[in-house]
């Protein structure tokens, strides 16, 4: 693999970060919206939801930039990286210690959260995205699991993403 990352070049800051900024919000609304009707596509939309915030977040915090190719790895590897800054570990951990009841185990996971739940949702977008040999009725993508995704993963994760941001 390449570099994970490259520098944001100044001139081009603004408009990646409101790109991002949009982006993931358009992807959350539309994953919320179709979850019931079109699971699939929610489970699809909430993981780019997930992707988009990471990047967004990078380039606020960091001023990086994420691209191609491997761009879905090395957004996970460039958080694991980044999340080691002292201030920003500080503030997960502190997060984490309000949201454990509710979402982690925070004694298992600790720091590796954010990259663990954003490859988590890689894994899942990508069983529901591509084809696998097994499509029967009990291994695609109903209803359920996409609410169980968006309400257990990808909500968290974008709400630990937002708090880090600020």
């Amino acid at each position: 693999m390449e570099n994970i990352w490259t520098a944001l070049p100044a001139a081009e800051r603004d408009n990646y970060i409101r790109f991002h900024e949009t982006a993931y919000k358009d992807d959350l609304k539309h994953a919320e919206d179709n979850a019931i009707k079109y699971p699939r596509w929610a489970i699809i939309s909430g993981y780019y939801a997930m992707h988009d915030a990471t990047k967004l977040f990078l380039a606020k915090k960091f001023a990086i930039k994420i691209s191609s190719p491997e761009i879905h790895e090395k957004a996970i590897k460039a958080l694991k990286d980044k999340i080691q800054d002292e201030k920003t570990k500080k503030r997960l951990l502190e997060m984490l210690e309000k949201a454990k009841e509710a979402y982690f185990n925070i004694e298992r996971l600790k720091e590796k959260v954010l990259p663990e739940i954003l490859r988590q949702g890689r894994h899942e977008r990508g069983k529901t995205q591509y084809y696998s040999e097994d499509y029967s009725e009990e291994k695609k993508a109903g209803k359920e699991k996409a609410v169980y995704f968006l309400d257990k993963i990808v909500n968290p994760y974008i709400q630990l993403i937002e708090g880090l941001m600020q």
